[in-house]
């Protein structure tokens, strides 16, 4: 699962703009979460007089700012200034050197514990552009919880919890951690295309004051009409902000004001509609080879698109519209 996230982590950044803190933050995470499993085998063989080593401390300190560093930079606009984060990261350092091994693992966890709050704050504040809201905000509570739970135990350790239970425990948790991300970018397969659309929406102010709006509307339609620019199964919110030659957030206001329609919505009923034609114009073309021809990036995302839009799924669609022959064959 830390090797498909990594996946996920490089991907990213041709989809959406990510800040060098959530990058360097993402990494951080996965290398420490993998670092810590791999001390676990070492720390269950400890005997109750002995601490931790300070290489697992360091591994704490790095996974629970990473943790923080990657989601603060999804949920906040792309090119705010993060002195706060970058503090606490050089904080992380220090505390990592001179707290004593014993304390590192209450330590360390008790401050990923205030991170996953702030996060949950940072989350509320999308909560009216979210429609996935009521999923992330449990996921993050969760994450604030098993801090508190690993950090606690940790803090029993060696003394009432052996070194042997602490690492089980705690090696569980972030088994558990890593189905809960998972499976919610499964659930949500362009999450984080979709936070960036909500946070260029919450942030953003008067951000089409200066813009000449009717000539981006036609540069719009040129670009999904003429262009068809929708089938770029790649298409982001930045990519189509560059074509159209305003920031982020300039595009995402004027999808709102002049469309009524986030980014994520504009470009899947573009696709819905070429797929309609695509399927009575081409009745020996396969349905998921219509679905990838628009930009769907897959058959379950084509017919969960297609579904909402119209109704009924692509088959279904065909079936009803496609003229037939006089002998009633299709």
């Amino acid at each position: 699962m830390a090797a498909v996230l990594a996946v996920a982590l490089v991907v990213a950044p041709r989809h959406m703009p990510m800040p060098r803190s959530a990058l360097l933050g993402g990494t951080a995470m996965l290398v420490g979460l993998t670092h810590t499993v791999w001390q676990h085998v070492g720390l269950a063989a400890l005997g109750p007089d002995s601490a931790p080593p300070w290489v697992y401390g360091a591994g704490l300190f790095a996974q629970s700012w990473g943790f923080y560093a990657l989601l603060s930079g999804v949920l906040q606009p792309t090119d705010r200034k993060r002195p706060v984060l970058w503090a606490s990261g050089l904080l992380s350092i220090g505390w990592a050197w001179w707290i004593p091994s014993s304390w590192a693992v209450p330590v360390s966890l008790a401050i990923g514990t205030g991170y996953s709050l702030h996060l949950g704050v940072l989350l509320y504040r999308l909560r009216a552009t979210r429609r996935w809201f009521v999923v992330e905000l449990p996921v993050v509570g969760a994450f604030a919880l098993m801090g508190v739970a690993v950090g606690a135990t940790g803090a029993l350790a060696p003394q009432h919890v052996g070194w042997d239970a602490f690492a089980l425990a705690y090696s569980w948790q972030i088994m558990l951690g890593y189905l809960l991300v998972t499976g919610l970018l499964l659930l949500v397969p362009d999450l984080a295309a979709k936070t960036q659309e909500a946070v260029a929406s919450s942030y953003a102010q008067s951000a089409l004051g200066k813009v000449d709006v009717p000539a981006a509307v036609e540069r719009l339609r040129v670009l999904f009409e003429s262009e068809h620019l929708y089938r770029d199964e790649d298409l982001g919110l930045a990519k189509l902000a560059r074509r159209v030659e305003l920031t982020p957030h300039q595009l995402s206001e004027l999808l709102n004001v002049r469309f009524g329609e986030s980014f994520s919505r504009f470009v899947r009923r573009h696709r819905v509609a070429a797929a309609k034609r695509m399927l009575v114009d081409e009745p020996r073309a396969s349905v998921l080879s219509v679905g990838l021809s628009v930009g769907f990036g897959s058959q379950s995302t084509f017919y969960a698109a297609f579904k909402d839009e119209t109704g009924v799924v692509p088959g279904e669609f065909r079936r009803r519209n496609l003229p037939s022959d006089p002998s009633g064959a299709p």
